[in-house]
């Protein structure tokens, strides 16, 4: 099975709590307004990343910010499909409109996506700094980042 983009750190499987994926604020507005529960996104290799699934967390990092994950939500679904077969099964659930999607998706329109079903969507009152930012390829998030992360917020 082919390797994920996601940049991986030396950890143990059950290390990871998560993912951390940037999105500009009017898409993250989306979540956090109850609106939307669907997260869509091409992977490079057309691969889920192995570590995540169900009961793992999205954590929504603000691209085009000041280097913070702002919320997350709980995965309660992961799967792929294309964008015909995502926009059928979730239309108005999906976090992107249609226009936006087709757009996103461009020449990958019969390539497979990243579905991921989220619930619990919470932003944070004071989001979590980090160091360096998160490309579009996204991170994974585990236990000691977490707790390290949210030790420095307050």
């Amino acid at each position: 099975m082919a390797r994920t983009c996601l940049p991986l750190v030396s950890m143990s499987d059950d290390d990871s709590v998560g993912v951390i994926f940037p999105l500009v604020r009017e898409h993250l507005q989306r979540f956090f307004e109850g609106q939307k529960r669907v997260f869509v996104k091409f992977l490079g290799r057309n691969v889920p990343p192995r570590k995540l699934q169900t009961g793992s967390r999205l954590f929504f990092y603000e691209s085009r910010g000041g280097k913070e994950v702002v919320g997350e939500a709980r995965i309660v679904e992961v799967g792929s499909g294309t964008v015909d077969e995502v926009l059928a099964r979730f239309g108005n659930d999906l976090f992107l409109t249609r226009p936006e999607l087709e757009e996103y998706a461009g020449s990958r329109i019969g390539n497979k996506m990243l579905v991921l079903v989220l619930e619990d969507v919470k932003r944070y009152a004071v989001p979590l700094r980090l160091d360096k930012s998160v490309t579009m390829a996204g991170q994974y998030m585990t236990k000691r980042m977490l707790k390290s992360l949210r030790a420095n917020a307050y």
